[in-house]
């Protein structure tokens, strides 16, 4: 369990809804985050997961409903929401510490904190070795290690991340995904994380929401009770992994 999860709730959705012209996509969703909580999201393909996060992130507005986080209306302006996209998202004329820093820059992180935060977490996921290359000198997965590292250092009060690790082989995915876990429990960070691979929720989520077809709604949660590091041939991950794709198959 991540170190910083408490039972205060530190996002909280009610009633969200998106409409595109007649198209309703999401349909009164409603559910609450509690602090330094690792929130898993899945669905079929196509039910409006990317608008979710859109949605959350305030990139788009909702047609209803409210989102708040410490129980304000969610702003951008006020809350520090990150984000890590699906594809690559590194400056190409910035160095892989540069990167990993620029978000703080940002935001106005104090300068001695910024470097506190920056060696910390380069050093968390092995970045340490490669801070002076740039992105074209670098791997697929570091590039998402250096996303993923800039999202983190920034201490959002929100993380949303949209299947930042869709595009990458099976071996590298396990290794990043406790990579993202290490930081995730060092940080405290709130995290919001969707995939449409279902043994990557297990792995990493405390729970895990299962969206319907559009329009979407909620149509269960699951609690994601196993020690970690988590064991994919264990028992109980095997018959939590059968839970969850067995909602999803069946409509």
């Amino acid at each position: 369990m991540n170190k910083g999860l408490t039972d205060e709730i530190k996002v909280e959705v009610i009633g969200l809804t998106k409409k595109f012209g007649e198209l309703l996509v999401l349909d009164d969703v409603n559910f609450t985050v509690r602090k330094g909580e690792f929130l898993a999201i899945v669905g079929p393909t196509g039910c409006g997961k990317t608008t979710f996060l859109n949605l959350l992130s305030r990139l788009i507005p909702a047609t209803r409903g409210q989102i708040r986080i410490d129980g304000q209306e969610a702003d951008p302006k006020k809350h520090n929401i990150a984000f890590v996209f699906q594809e690559p998202s590194s400056l190409p004329w910035l160095t892989v510490k540069q990167n990993v820093e620029f978000g703080m820059l940002i935001k106005g992180v104090r300068a001695d904190e910024r470097e506190h935060r920056l060696t910390r977490i380069i050093d968390l996921v092995g970045l340490t070795d490669c801070a002076e290359l740039f992105p074209n000198q670098i791997s697929a997965s570091m590039e998402q290690r250096v996303a993923v590292s800039r999202a983190f250092a920034t201490s959002p009060d929100l993380l949303l991340m949209d299947e930042p690790y869709g595009q990458l082989d099976i071996k590298l995915r396990y290794y990043l995904e406790d990579e993202l876990v290490k930081l995730w429990r060092e940080t405290g960070s709130t995290v919001i994380f969707v995939t449409h691979n279902i043994e990557e929720a297990v792995y990493v989520a405390e729970r895990i929401l299962v969206l319907t077809n559009k329009p979407t709604t909620i149509k269960a949660e699951i609690q994601v009770d196993l020690p970690r590091p988590r064991n994919f041939i264990d028992e109980s991950f095997i018959e939590i992994r059968k839970q969850v794709t067995d909602l999803i198959r069946w409509w």
